[in-house]
């Protein structure tokens, strides 16, 4: 009780402590409404391989990704490698704020969702040829995303 009771004396008295306390305000606000921006999946720069080693051309690779905390609903772009079995996709971010996050997090607890599933999430698919396997590889949340990926070749018998 003695606390409000000082800042009410200070309110009333000090048109200095006025302005530091709106100021301190008005920087919390921004700082909690403000969106940041985060990481979702780093770049990736992806060479697709069969399994003698050799880049696999023209083959379709899609990238997955979705921050389960803040997004509903995930994205995805297709891609076909270039002559040398490369491809490359832009880093996958978001931007939310302070409060958002905060509200989020509320009934979610540690670095999963409700569901049990890691918050951020990527993954890429090779798909679309004939001559070999689908092939999925996921990206774990930490570090970058793995440089390679090999594809089984399809014997046909």
């Amino acid at each position: 009780m003695r606390l409000i009771q000082w800042i009410s004396d200070q309110w009333r008295s000090s048109p200095r402590f006025r302005i530091v306390v709106i100021a301190f305000l008005v920087v919390l606000l921004v700082t909690l409404l403000y969106p940041f921006e985060t990481t979702t999946v780093p770049q990736w720069n992806l060479r697709v391989a069969d399994d003698a080693g050799k880049p696999v051309r023209e083959i379709n690779v899609t990238e997955h990704w979705q921050n389960y905390l803040l997004e509903p609903d995930g994205h995805e772009e297709a891609q076909t490698t270039n002559q040398n079995g490369l491809v490359s996709f832009n880093a996958r971010s978001i931007r939310a704020s302070v409060a958002r996050r905060l509200l989020a997090r509320i009934g979610r607890f540690g670095n999963y969702d409700n569901r049990g599933r890691p918050v951020r999430y990527g993954a890429v698919v090779v798909w679309g040829s004939k001559d070999h396997e689908t092939t999925v590889a996921v990206y774990q949340g930490e570090g970058t995303p793995q440089p390679e990926i090999s594809v089984q070749r399809l014997y046909v018998r």
